[in-house]
């Protein structure tokens, strides 16, 4: 008997753990170019670096992950209005996870930006869990990062208020089941100008990977069904 129970628990450590961090890779096109100083929409600008020049239907490449494990906690927007009748809130802050969690370029001008760069170490995962049936409630789920001179984010929104529940990070991503899914990037121009870019999520694309065993893991799954082998054929001695 010892020896079945020595090989149930060497197989149970061979079970690879559920894979909670997420991974997608999405597209979108640039839908707007906003002057934030001047208060108005321009056709392009120039980007951060220099000589470089991002216009209206650029392409955005990019890739993002969370773990749908996260411990979510309760909180409220930092800017009013704030309605817990129709809509509660929920923060994940100071995000343990490779400083590519979140990075995307913009085609052709190559401008790119990283969770955990020089100027957006900062990140935060966001829920707005809306109540089934309230006037202007939605579910929603924005994944941004930034500082004081960039910031960036990705957010993804369902009017129904039946894609999020209790509070908890979906376990699985897709297009179909938003009404609405987008990116932004605030940063400033050499001339001193603050440009907010936003665009439309074109595609959404799973890619996350199942953890490989280690050799290790290997090895004692080998010797636990070795152990089973032996108590096998003592009983039948």
């Amino acid at each position: 008997m010892k020896y079945i129970v020595t090989a149930l628990s060497a197989l149970a450590l061979t079970v690879p753990a559920k894979a909670e961090m997420r991974t997608y890779e999405f597209t979108a096109a640039v839908s707007q170019i906003g002057n934030v100083n001047k208060l108005s929409f321009e056709q392009s600008t120039v980007g951060v670096q220099a000589g470089s020049l991002i216009s209206m239907n650029d392409r955005i490449v990019g890739r993002f992950s969370y773990d749908s494990s996260a411990r979510m906690e309760r909180g409220s927007l930092d800017n009013p209005p704030y309605d817990p009748a129709s809509t509660d809130y929920f923060y994940h802050g100071a995000y343990a996870s490779p400083t590519d969690f979140f990075t995307f370029k913009i085609l052709p001008s190559g401008q790119t930006v990283s969770a955990g760069d020089r100027d957006a170490l900062t990140r935060r995962v966001t829920l707005a869990d809306g109540k089934v049936g309230t006037p202007n409630s939605r579910d929603s789920l924005s994944i941004d990062s930034g500082g004081y001179d960039v910031s960036f984010g990705i957010g993804f929104s369902n009017a129904s208020s039946t894609w999020i529940s209790d509070g908890t990070l979906p376990q699985q991503l897709s297009l179909a089941d938003v009404t609405s899914a987008s990116v932004y990037h605030y940063f400033y121009r050499a001339d001193g100008n603050r440009i907010m870019l936003s665009g439309v999520v074109t595609s959404l694309t799973d890619v996350t990977v199942t953890p490989v065993p280690e050799p290790g893991t290997w090895a004692m799954l080998l010797a636990g069904l070795s152990i089973l082998g032996v108590s096998a054929r003592r009983k039948r001695g």
